[in-house]
């Protein structure tokens, strides 16, 4: 039981909150709260306490911290230094300000300039870390970033990986690898990096130069495993078969074997002699463009039989044969979204040609007055050339009739029967193979449409509000790729904790809808003033605000709740 107790100091009597307490077996008083003299008191019981209240984003950055320090992100990184890389600035390391500017990363993309008054100033970072931050501007992430030898990063990947992998137990059976591209604000006439190019770009703008990106994530929850920066003007093929040891390298650190392993990877990273390879280190399931084995898809259509994946009835076509003097299983299926993609892009290419041929139809229906006549010929050349630039030479008919001297009738359409053989023996089909000659054609099928993780994870990198590996900044090939290793540091976290939340907390939106509800878990400051204008100490006090039952189950799944203390990361991790 509490009791009241008072003291004498200094001529002064204090009252204090006391409790005895058992310590060591013996019975001791233990101070619960200062209460002061007793105007003191009677001005808390009439008045209340002055305080001010500050309140913080609080369950993002802890649940990251938590995971930083559960998997030891800073000692992993700071481990692969040179010595001469191990030194402190304004009280990090290497390491530590690398796992701030991830946390950035993860929870708002912003610059490193823009770091502390954009993202940490809002946060709790101060307070888990029990230290002030402002002083981390840009130049201290510059320098920080500048003493990591781009060398180390593969190694660094690889230990955080393998900890992961120890930690969550997770399955290798079937990875994914595929890659993409960022565009860049770097100028063209920027001479201090290779890596930013000029290439064909996803997001349309062949006006920037870009940044290649491969990727390599596991099959459920989209952990990364393995990435790589790369010059923008590349093709996908070349990069694959450049990269493709150092996965295999890489699945043999984190399994110690290639047997249960199988890659999965789109067409666009086929070739000959790159697959010649891949038959013959590991199981794969790959695609190959119907228009270059269009004999496979005649002998496909009429053999096809049903079958069911995933609660969808599709038809597909199994054969095993020899393809590139490879022995190969091939399964043909029909995609119905891709079919009723391929319909409207070839319906959308035939509203763009029917306008343009309108166009020339009603502007040679006149005879020309002046400047050279018109021909049949050259009316006719033109036409087919229109025609071939929207791909459509095979489906549509026209017939160029004479009305008077140089002036001409066009009457054209589409041509209804083969746009109907079109779709019925062409359009749809994907040709998957293989060399799991004992799997069934619903796992081959599934296997690649397992394709989607990474796909997703690009899509995931490029939402603007979290995890997104733009803005950058840098314009050296070194602060690209150690850039590049923060970003990916970010989605690995980022993955882990998303893995978390939906089996703690059974959680069933997206990342990105994660990171939103868990920044509404605020952390409240109260600043208690002392009650004279003499001499006094301000006392702090920190609660979690209250919270919506749906935000409560996820943050006690994360131990965000009720467990405030082991979120306070020792601020020894990070010097």
């Amino acid at each position: 039981m509490a009791t009241l107790q008072k003291r004498r100091s200094r001529g002064h009597v204090y009252w204090s909150i006391v409790e005895s307490r058992r310590i060591n077996g013996k019975p001791r008083p233990v101070i619960l709260a200062y209460l002061g003299r007793a105007e003191d008191l009677l001005k808390r019981l009439t008045e209340g306490i002055p305080q001010k209240v500050k309140s913080s984003s609080h369950g993002a950055v802890a649940a990251l911290l938590g995971l930083a320090e559960e998997l030891q992100v800073v000692d992993i990184i700071n481990r692969h230094l040179p010595d001469s890389s191990k030194k402190l600035r304004d009280n990090f390391t290497v390491g530590g300000s690398l796992l701030l500017s991830a946390l950035g990363r993860a929870c708002h993309p912003t610059s490193k300039m823009n770091w502390y008054d954009g993202f940490a100033k809002h946060t709790s970072l101060s307070h888990l870390l029990k230290m002030s931050l402002i002083k981390l501007d840009s130049q201290h992430f510059w320098d920080q970033m500048e003493a990591v030898p781009v060398s180390v990063l593969p190694l660094i990947e690889e230990d955080l990986v393998s900890k992961v992998i120890g930690i969550e137990k997770v399955q290798l059976d079937t990875l994914f690898c595929d890659m993409s591209n960022f565009f860049t604000y770097i100028a063209s006439t920027n001479k201090h990096c290779s890596l930013p190019q000029r290439g064909k770009n996803k997001q349309k703008r062949i006006d920037l130069r870009q940044l290649g990106l491969l990727l390599l994530v596991t099959r459920r929850d989209h952990l990364p495993l393995l990435h790589k920066i790369y010059q923008g003007n590349l093709q996908d093929r070349t990069i694959f078969k450049e990269y493709f040891q150092q996965m295999v390298q890489r699945f043999k650190a984190l399994s110690g074997s290639l047997e249960q392993i199988t890659l999965v990877f789109d067409q666009g990273n086929n070739a000959r002699t790159t697959l010649r390879e891949v038959d013959g280190q590991i199981h794969f399931v790959g695609a190959i463009s119907p228009c270059h084995h269009k004999e496979i898809i005649e002998k496909a259509n009429p053999a096809m039989h049903r079958v069911s994946i995933s609660d969808k009835e599709i038809d597909c076509y199994r054969t095993r044969t020899q393809i590139w003097d490879l022995d190969l299983t091939v399964v043909v299926y029909i995609s119905e979204k891709l079919l009723q993609g391929q319909i409207r892009g070839i319906q959308q290419n035939i509203k763009k040609l029917f306008s343009a041929l309108d166009r020339l139809k009603e502007k040679i229906r006149l005879p020309v007055r002046q400047g050279p006549k018109r021909t049949r010929q050259a009316l006719e050349k033109r036409i087919r050339a229109l025609i071939a630039s929207h791909d459509l030479e095979d489906l549509i008919c026209w017939n160029l009739q004479e009305l008077a001297e140089h002036a001409f009738d066009l009457i054209f359409g589409i041509d209804e029967n083969r746009f109907k053989r079109l779709q019925e023996n062409w359009l749809g089909r994907r040709i998957l193979i293989t060399n799991r000659h004992d799997w069934s054609e619903e796992e081959i099928i599934s296997a690649y449409w397992g394709q989607a993780q990474v796909e997703y994870a690009f899509k995931t990198m490029k939402n603007p509000f979290h995890l997104a590996l733009r803005p950058q900044y840098h314009w050296t090939d070194q602060k690209i790729e150690v850039h590049g290793f923060i970003c990916l540091l970010a989605f690995l976290l980022s993955m882990l904790l998303y893995k978390r939340a939906k089996e703690r907390s059974g959680f069933t939106g997206c990342p990105h809808t994660l990171f939103e509800k868990l920044s509404t878990i605020r952390l409240a400051t109260f600043v208690e003033t002392p009650l004279q204008k003499t001499k006094g100490r301000y006392k702090a006090v920190h609660r979690i605000e209250e919270m919506e039952e749906e935000i409560h189950v996820l943050a006690r799944g994360l131990d965000l709740v009720d467990k405030e203390q082991k979120t306070n990361i020792p601020f020894s991790v990070y010097n």
